[in-house]
């Protein structure tokens, strides 16, 4: 098979100073993308975004840093427009930035929820928009978004980062749906890697195995969808470990009555959980093949 290349195509990848991002960014600027590599800039520190993308440079690749905070929405549209600028158009956009606040919904405070949806869910709305007026004028465009199995799946003392990595499978379904008349494809990846985010829920979890967990399993994934040969448009995928595998949202045929009554539900409950003539909805309008018909 001939090998995934991106000469000439510019990449934008957010949270990419370090872990995951940055091991996307450096695929991509492996073979053959120019990089922009985005993160914050933290207060009396030296800019590892920089450090990263000079060397990058210094190996020969073509890769800048943006210091931008994808939390605000200037901040968020100045990095897409920051590529632009710089070479003259966007191909392909990782959106990986992210930050985590544990607790039980019953505990969380407002502020704190807020602050998880400004960076994952806000930031990459305010990125993607941005991004897809570029990429609609030039009819070509791959975006991959970072979501998590918490967020498809849920996981208990974790309500922020469930709700925004929940809402992203929504978000980036509804964004491949309203570009699928542009050569344009957006996918997610729900990724399981051993990263400083991710350590303390692993540190509460010595069961589970992190040796196969390197960040670096999960960026050939990045790679494919980023790829203008592929297809998939609204699909989530997880990646970990050497393992990828489809996540889907399916509907049953359920129980069907022309007059349903809180009785028959009752008897019927079996058949309206049964799992085994499952489809999957392309959007939401196909549901309305399976409503009664008269």
């Amino acid at each position: 098979m001939t090998q995934l290349l991106f000469d000439g195509k510019v990449a934008v990848v957010t949270g990419a100073a370090s872990g995951l991002g940055l091991s996307h960014a450096r695929a991509l600027a492996e073979r053959g993308a120019r990089v922009l590599l985005n993160d914050i800039a933290r207060r009396n520190e030296e800019s590892a975004a920089e450090t990263e993308a000079a060397l990058l440079r210094s190996e020969g690749y073509e890769a800048h840093a943006c210091h931008a905070s994808v939390g605000d929405e200037a901040q968020a549209e100045a990095i897409i427009q920051h590529a632009v600028d710089r070479w003259g158009r966007i191909d392909l956009l990782v959106n990986n930035a992210g930050n985590s606040i544990a607790g039980r919904i019953q505990d969380v405070r407002t502020e704190d929820l807020r602050t998880v949806l400004e960076v994952h869910l806000m930031g990459m709305f305010w990125t993607m928009r941005a991004a897809l007026q570029h990429m609609r004028e030039q009819n070509y465009g791959r975006i991959v978004n970072t979501a998590s199995a918490l967020g498809a799946f849920g996981a208990p003392d974790a309500l922020p980062y469930v709700t925004a990595k929940a809402a992203i499978i929504g978000l980036s379904r509804a964004a491949s749906l309203d570009n699928r008349d542009r050569d344009i494809r957006i996918n997610t990846i729900c990724p399981v890697a051993y990263t400083p985010m991710a350590k303390p829920y692993f540190d509460t979890h010595p069961e589970l195995d992190t040796r196969r967990l390197d960040v670096s399993a999960v960026s050939p994934a990045v790679v494919y969808l980023a790829h203008e040969s592929c297809e998939l448009n609204g699909e989530v995928l997880s990646v970990a470990a050497g393992r990828v595998a489809r996540i889907f949202t399916a509907t049953v045929p359920g129980f069907v009555a022309s007059s349903l009554t809180a009785e028959d539900l009752a008897r019927n409950f079996g058949v309206v959980m049964d799992t085994v003539e499952y489809s999957i909805p392309d959007s939401s309008i196909d549901q309305y093949q399976l409503q009664p018909k008269s």
